[in-house]
């Protein structure tokens, strides 16, 4: 477990997911589990595949991966609280989702986000490269972004910071 004031991150559990949809849906980034939309952009969020940031106790953040093959990887939905930003949760989700990948053998990590923000933290932090971008399949996240900013790392070159 790693703590940066005073949050610490986790795998997720079961229990944690009411919780852990609430914040994706702050950010209008919820998977979609019913047929009222015919293509969403998540379906699911899988706990075995998933972390979750806590501050003083209550969950501020989440994420999670999808695993496309042995050496290819997907991030997916890290979002934290908007009372919980600058905490650091962010980081640390992220910081924990890569390790796990890399324990996992993860070589090539996919992103795809909307945020011009969030595309120059991946870019600054983490050492990704933009390399497209795809269509957004429905209204998710930015819902006046049509399309997502495609990103790539090299998991193997990534310099974990401890």
């Amino acid at each position: 477990m790693q703590t940066v004031k005073s949050v610490s991150v986790r795998p997720m559990k079961a229990t944690d997911m009411a919780a852990a949809m609430a914040i994706l849906q702050e950010w209008n980034m919820a998977p979609v589990a019913d047929d009222s939309v015919a293509n969403p952009e998540r379906s699911e969020l899988v706990v075995d595949l998933s972390f979750v940031a806590e501050l003083e106790g209550e969950m501020v953040g989440v994420c999670s991966m999808i695993l496309h093959s042995p050496t290819l990887a997907e991030t997916a939905s890290l979002a934290v609280s908007p009372a919980a930003r600058g905490t650091g949760a962010g980081y640390l989700l992220q910081v924990a989702r890569l390790r796990e990948m890399r324990r996992r053998g993860i070589e090539t990590v996919h992103t795809e986000t909307d945020r011009p923000d969030t595309i120059d933290w991946y870019v600054r932090k983490f050492g990704y490269r933009v390399v497209g971008s795809n269509p957004k399949k429905h209204s998710f996240s930015l819902a006046d972004v049509d399309q997502w900013t495609v990103l790539q790392l090299d998991l193997r070159q990534w310099q974990d910071p401890d």
